[in-house]
């Protein structure tokens, strides 16, 4: 890409249909992801018919902030992303939420912060700053207490409040109350069962999105 948008590109990166971009143009924004969900993703992908998976990627396209550079920031889909980056696909499916380029590096970093679109915590739970974030899909670690979120999110468990992504809430309060086993499929049997055991503690029903089914 070019390291300013002309404005003909502008207009086209506002654009909310589905593009094809060099894996070397996405950067992460948050610091960890559950790599569990990403061989979940990995395995429904080749589920599909050959003929039906470039359709079904550009469906779920990887939703991205353009900044500037001509650098696009990853938003939603980060698995997904690391699912087919892995699986080999040549080019990363994407759509533009919005072009932020025009911004400085300062003013654009404030804005994704303000708007909640960076996650700058690593694969423990800790806070970094923003400029330390994995530089490539390929770069983020896995955050097996985030896949541990996303399986009791999908048991009805939780939920999502507005657009607020309450996994990473669920991912801390699992980190205090789960022992880390190796990551096996025993393993993470046994994390699954204590994390389940978990979300019945009078703490759980504070935390966002929490389903009661009293």
């Amino acid at each position: 890409m070019k390291e300013q948008s002309s404005p003909e590109e502008s207009k086209t990166a506002r654009d909310d249909s589905p593009r094809w971009v060099s894996w070397n143009v996405l950067r992460p924004t948050q610091g960890a992801i559950g790599y569990v969900q990403v061989q979940a993703k990995k395995a429904s992908y080749f589920a599909l018919g050959p003929e039906k998976r470039r359709r079904f990627a550009e469906e779920q396209a990887v939703v991205t902030i353009l900044g500037p550079k001509g650098l696009l920031h990853v938003i939603d889909h980060h698995h997904w992303a690391r699912a087919w980056f892995e699986i080999g696909l040549p080019e990363a499916p994407v759509r533009v939420k919005e072009d932020l380029s025009r911004l400085t590096d300062e003013q654009f970093a404030k804005t994704m912060s303000e708007r909640g679109w960076v996650h700058p915590f690593d694969e423990h739970g800790r806070e970094h700053p923003a400029t330390e974030l994995p530089k490539s899909v390929e770069a983020i670690p896995d955050d097996i207490f985030q896949s541990l979120a996303a399986f009791i999110r999908a048991a009805g468990v939780f939920e999502n409040p507005g657009g607020f992504n309450a996994k990473f809430a669920w991912a801390d309060f699992l980190r205090q109350r789960v022992a880390t086993r190796a990551v096996t499929v025993d393993g993470f049997a046994l994390m699954l069962a204590e994390a389940f055991a978990a979300t019945r503690l009078p703490e759980a029903r504070e935390l966002p999105g929490f389903i009661s089914n009293e």
